[in-house]
């Protein structure tokens, strides 16, 4: 069975307040989270954690790289990350690449946009490969991200990047809203990837929002999230959550299940509350 856990964005995390802040994400009833670099580090937020019974459910890695893949300075962020998550007993290491000023300018319309070599794909996928291997050595998971504004975005960016990893040792996060806005269908996703899909995000989008996105009205995604609240909570835009939870059983997805809103109107902690209910009542 799937676990509700969260990606707390829209969530003002201040570490004098840590109680409170972990409370207020146990109050709604998220069992895991993702967790900071900081937070990973921090003894006493991991104890508040296991009083309030909620897991280090992942911690994200996001590579820097250009068209020909991942930068040199890459290599030591991405060992501090893979250290703190292991210090921390992150259950899933969940890997991205790191956005782009340019490609936050064409989010949605990829191919309008600078492109990766196929250089670059096969330094990414060593790179991820290289880092999932010491995780894995520590008992943790891994997973691929892809993500709008980013280098790896859209169904064929993804292809031609996890068909170049170890399946045994990546798997992918079906992030649904970002595959929404790279156009893709994520209930089709779930289908193509099946059992590859090790962790979900489960965030929704605003039809409306992306609409002006893709039209060119709104110049940037960083903007449309930020100023027009592209994401939303789930169950109140364009994604059909039962649907994608029961293409998701079809194929015992039993991972977690990481509400994430990236923002949202005040009050803000608010809407993890309205994707919570929403999300138990299509699971049920």
């Amino acid at each position: 069975m799937a676990k509700i856990g969260i990606v707390p964005l829209n969530w003002r995390y201040k570490p004098e307040h840590k109680k409170d802040f972990l409370s207020g994400i146990a109050g709604y009833g998220f069992k895991g989270i993702q967790i900071s670099g900081e937070q990973s580090q921090d003894l006493e937020f991991l104890n508040e954690m296991k009083v309030r019974d909620i897991a280090p459910a992942e911690q994200y890695l996001a590579v820097r790289c250009t068209t020909d893949g991942p930068v040199e300075e890459s290599y030591d962020d991405s060992l501090m990350t893979v250290r703190q998550a292991i210090g921390a007993k992150v259950e899933m290491l969940v890997f991205a690449v790191d956005g782009t000023e340019d490609r936050d300018r064409c989010a949605g319309r990829a191919s309008d946009g600078p492109q990766m070599s196929q250089a670059g794909f096969s330094k990414l996928a060593k790179h991820v490969e290289e880092f999932a291997r010491v995780a894995a050595d520590q008992g943790l998971k891994s997973s691929f991200h892809p993500h709008a504004a980013t280098f790896v975005e859209s169904e064929r960016e993804t292809a031609l990047l996890m068909n170049q990893l170890n399946p045994e040792l990546v798997g992918l996060c079906l992030d649904v809203g970002h595959w929404i806005v790279g156009g893709g269908d994520p209930i089709k996703a779930v289908h193509d990837y099946a059992g590859r899909i090790t962790h979900v995000h489960v965030k929704d989008v605003s039809g409306e929002v992306l609409s002006k996105m893709l039209r060119g009205d709104i110049a940037k995604m960083h903007t449309a999230v930020e100023d027009f609240k592209l994401f939303v909570p789930a169950g109140t835009g364009i994604l059909n959550l039962r649907n994608l939870f029961e293409a998701l059983a079809e194929f015992s997805y039993a991972g977690w299940l990481m509400s994430e809103q990236d923002s949202a109107w005040e009050p803000s902690e608010a809407a993890s509350g309205i994707s919570m209910k929403n999300i138990q009542a299509s699971l049920a």
